[in-house]
C-alpha cells in the first residue's frame, strides 16, 4: 500500500483524473452498450478482452502523446536559449522568451514581474543538465503513469465479469464501482482544500464520466 501511495502522490493531479476519466469511460462504454442490448458479445471472454485491449490501446496512445509533447517543449526551450546564448543581439529573443512563460504561474502575475523573470533568464547562462535529465524522467514517469493509470481502469469492470455468474448483477457492479473509483479519484485530486468542494469535484467527474459513456455507448464513441 506504501508503495502505491507513493506512485500516486508523484502523479500531476490533472493527469490522474483525465486518465482515470478515459479509462473508465472506455470500460464503461463497452459495458453500458452490453447491459443496453446496443451491442453484443458471443460471450464473456470477447467482453473482457475488449474492455482490456481499448484500454490498453488508448493508453499506450496517450502515453506516447504526452511523452513526444513534453519533449518536443522541452526542446524547443533548450533551442530558445541556445539561439539567445549566441545571438550578437539578445534583446531581439525577448518576445520568444516570454512566449516560454506561456502556461507557467507569471500568467498569474503583474507584467513588471513577468518582465523581471524575462529580464533574468536573458541575463544568464546555461548549465543546469542534471536538470534537463530530470525533467526527461519526469515526463517518461507521467507517460508511464498515464498507461498504467488507463490500463488499470479496466480492473473493475474485469473482476466482476469474471467473479459474478448474472450478467445484469455483473454490469451494475462494474458501473457501481467504476462510479465510485471516479468520486474518491476525483476527491482525493481535488486542488480545494474544503471538504464539499471535495466532493463536489468527485461527484462531477463522475457524472461526466457517466453522461460520456452513456453518450459513447449510443453513439459509437
Amino acid at each position: 500500500m506504501k508503495a502505491i501511495r507513493n506512485f500516486l502522490d508523484k502523479i500531476d493531479p490533472e493527469l490522474m483524473i483525465q486518465e482515470s476519466m478515459y479509462g473508465f469511460v472506455m470500460s464503461l462504454t463497452f459495458i453500458t452498450a452490453a447491459q443496453l442490448g446496443i451491442f453484443h458479445y458471443s460471450d464473456r471472454t470477447a467482453l473482457i478482452l475488449a474492455i482490456i485491449g481499448m484500454d490498453f490501446v488508448w493508453g499506450s496512445i496517450d502515453m506516447y502523446i504526452f511523452y513526444r509533447m513534453d519533449m518536443m517543449s522541452l526542446h524547443r526551450q533548450v533551442i530558445t536559449l541556445g539561439k539567445m546564448y549566441v545571438s550578437e543581439d539578445r534583446s531581439s529573443m525577448r518576445e520568444e522568451v516570454d512566449r516560454e512563460l506561456d502556461g507557467t504561474i507569471f500568467d498569474l502575475m503583474d507584467r513588471s514581474t513577468r518582465e523581471k523573470a524575462v529580464d533574468l533568464v536573458m541575463g544568464s547562462e546555461i548549465g543546469n543538465f542534471g536538470g534537463y535529465r530530470k525533467e526527461k524522467n519526469k515526463y517518461l514517469f507521467n507517460a508511464v503513469s498515464a498507461a498504467i493509470i488507463t490500463f488499470m481502469t479496466a480492473i473493475p469492470a474485469v473482476v466482476c465479469l469474471l467473479l459474478i455468474g448474472d450478467d445484469t448483477t455483473a454490469f451494475f457492479s462494474s458501473s457501481a464501482i467504476s462510479s465510485l473509483a471516479l468520486f474518491f479519484i476525483g476527491y482525493r485530486m481535488s486542488p480545494y482544500r474544503k471538504r464539499s468542494m471535495k466532493a463536489l469535484t468527485g461527484l462531477v467527474t463522475t457524472a461526466a464520466s457517466l453522461l460520456l459513456t452513456l453518450f459513447a455507448a449510443y453513439f459509437g464513441g
